[in-house]
């Protein structure tokens, strides 16, 4: 079920509605038009995070990255600089406002070897081949079979992964779990495949491995490296 707009308002989803949908570009697109200004200052828990994945990617001189679902484009600048002048970094991100972010912050570091495509990333042109992905805290992506297996045929078979994101405990932890769907109503248009996350990811990632686990265990950090495809561009 799709948000609609009724007399100017967007009517938002119910919780229920959340818990059973796939992923909903369209509800996406209209939480990230509010979400986009106050982003970065709502979301700085989420700076420690980035500072803990940078490391797990090994970026090289004249390596490729991928940040999938890049935002406001926070990582860009540092994945610009640990990949150096020879090196490729490409954020895609589906969300106009939050890309408009992305592409000040790119400026504003002086970096030519960093670009941001607009597009969602079912349908995003990468052009490259990446020797590296990231994946932060991008659940709808990662509930998307189509995103997936785009930005994967952009992959250099043994290319490094890295996702950090939400996830769901087991039945006995139902009012942590409560609490976490409650503070990420708005930053997701699905509730889907919380229990495994990366699921999807791993026919791409067979080692995908969780090292580190962050909110009583409601938040994940992930690593692994992506096997060779059938089908590649």
């Amino acid at each position: 079920m799709r948000n609609t707009l009724s007399e100017g308002r967007q009517v938002r989803p119910t919780f229920l509605e959340n818990l059973r949908r796939r992923p909903d570009r369209g509800a996406a697109l209209a939480s990230y038009r509010v979400l986009a200004a106050r982003y970065d200052a709502s979301c700085r828990w989420l700076d420690t995070v980035r500072e803990e994945m940078l490391p797990l990617l090994a970026l090289r001189e004249g390596d490729a990255v991928i940040d999938v679902g890049c935002g406001t484009g926070t990582m860009l600048p540092a994945l610009g600089r640990a990949v150096g002048e020879r090196g490729h970094v490409v954020g895609v991100e589906q969300s106009p406002e939050m890309a408009a972010l992305a592409v000040r912050t790119v400026a504003g570091s002086g970096l030519r070897n960093v670009r941001v495509v607009v597009a969602p990333v079912e349908e995003a042109r990468i052009e490259l081949v990446a020797d590296a992905l990231l994946f932060c805290y991008t659940h709808d992506i990662l509930q998307s079979e189509r995103a997936l297996a785009n930005v994967m045929a952009c992959a250099r078979p043994g290319a490094r992964v890295v996702v950090a994101g939400n996830r769901l405990l087991g039945w006995w932890a139902a009012p942590v779990n409560l609490w976490k769907l409650w503070r990420s109503r708005r930053y997701l248009s699905t509730f889907c495949g919380l229990r495994d996350p990366a699921g999807k990811l791993r026919s791409y990632c067979p080692d995908l491995r969780v090292v580190a686990t962050r909110s009583l265990g409601t938040s994940y950090l992930a690593v692994g490296r992506c096997a060779a495809l059938k089908r590649r561009r």
